[in-house]
């Protein structure tokens, strides 16, 4: 995704160069936000604030919720957990845009604040996003007079070379080009790809060991459950005296809830070797924590051994493919011991993984209290 549409008159080859040298996330977001705006008010005229808030929006999921990594220079993951702080951010599939959520739950003060923290991390890339456009009139010149030089030339050629200036500094805002905004309308999802392309290969260098690293930079996606559901189902159907690992609660048809041993936010897949069965009450409160390896373990290897056999001698083995991505030995003819054996040496690294992330450890289940807690 490194060649974007053709345009008759605009100077796309400038557009194409704008992640040239990027060394922090600032850029990606900075375009990536003013397509989000002009998606949502397809108006010329931007405020910085709202630039600045939804670029905010838009690394929380990846850096907060996914706990990934922009690189030592990058000073956006501590904002990006100040909003985790002031309110609990709801990702379910319909819930309104994060952005419009901040917008709504913090005052005005509380959003200029916000939006001035962000644009201290950000000051230099309006001006050097655009710099491409305008390399001829700053080129040797010394950094401390590049970005009065950037503001000069793109308000001088804003109206007379419409097709080489995207946008011109206007105040507190920035001004696109009509030209510019037809062409960033018409081609948002091939510009949203090109973006997001760089991205990974920036998030690459500094999450080498992350996996589904593509599935983590935007809004969690729809899941779904269907086969987990039947899976468990069925098993539950012929199986009365089934307890949650985590608080020793019987399981029903009624109660079921289907609970990620190594938290979604983590795996983001829905393989059934990471599903387990527990109660609506104690699911809800464990979120992203990552569960006791020492307290919880075993009893995760014995009800995923003891389904795994359930649906083995009732011949439905096409159900358990699932298992193939852990378990490169005959499932069928798999004793406890050697089950353990696979599953040990495949959570135990995918622990650690997720420690170093960030993701909570160790979460207890406290059965006086029916809540979640960190030992």
């Amino acid at each position: 995704m490194s060649h974007l549409p053709h345009h008759d008159h605009l100077d796309i080859s400038k557009l194409s160069s704008v992640f040239r040298d990027t060394t922090n996330s600032y850029k990606f977001y900075w375009f990536l936000s003013i397509l989000d705006d002009l998606r949502d008010n397809g108006q010329n005229l931007i405020p910085q604030k709202d630039i600045a808030l939804r670029m905010l929006a838009n690394v929380w999921y990846p850096l907060d919720f996914f706990k990934l990594s922009f690189g030592a220079q990058d000073g956006f993951k501590k904002v990006a957990q100040f909003i985790s702080t002031k309110i609990t951010v709801d990702n379910r599939p319909n819930s309104p845009e994060l952005f419009e959520q901040i917008k709504k739950k913090f005052s005005e003060d509380e959003l200029s604040q916000l939006s001035q923290e962000v644009k201290k991390l950000y000051r230099w890339v309006p001006f050097r996003f655009i710099r491409p456009f305008v390399e001829n009139e700053t080129k040797g010149l010394p950094d401390a007079q590049v970005n009065m030089a950037i503001i000069k030339t793109c308000n001088q050629l804003f109206e007379r070379e419409p097709h080489r200036i995207m946008y011109r500094f206007a105040d507190d805002a920035i001004e696109l080009n009509s030209m510019w905004v037809e062409y960033l309308q018409k081609h948002q999802g091939i510009l949203r790809s090109f973006i997001f392309w760089h991205l990974v290969k920036f998030m690459q260098k500094n999450n080498p060991n992350v996996i589904g690293l593509s599935e983590k930079l935007h809004k969690p996606v729809t899941r779904n459950l269907t086969l987990a559901n039947r899976f468990w189902r069925g098993y539950l159907s012929e199986n009365q005296n089934v307890s949650c690992i985590y608080s020793g609660q019987y399981i029903t048809l009624q109660n079921l809830s289907l609970d990620h041993f190594l938290p979604w936010s983590y795996v983001v897949h829905d393989q059934l070797w990471n599903i387990i069965p527990t109660t609506n009450t104690v699911n809800s409160g464990k979120s992203n924590g990552l569960p006791s390896y020492e307290m919880y373990f075993e009893s995760y290897l014995q009800v995923q051994y003891d389904v795994v056999q359930f649906y083995l001698n009732k011949g439905n083995k096409k159900i358990l493919e699932d298992y193939n991505y852990i378990f490169s030995e005959n499932i069928d003819k798999m004793s406890l011991d050697v089950f353990r054996n696979v599953l040990t040496k495949h959570i135990i690294p995918q622990l650690q993984s997720a420690q170093n992330l960030g993701f909570s450890y160790p979460n207890i289940y406290d059965k006086t209290t029916n809540k979640w807690k960190m030992k």
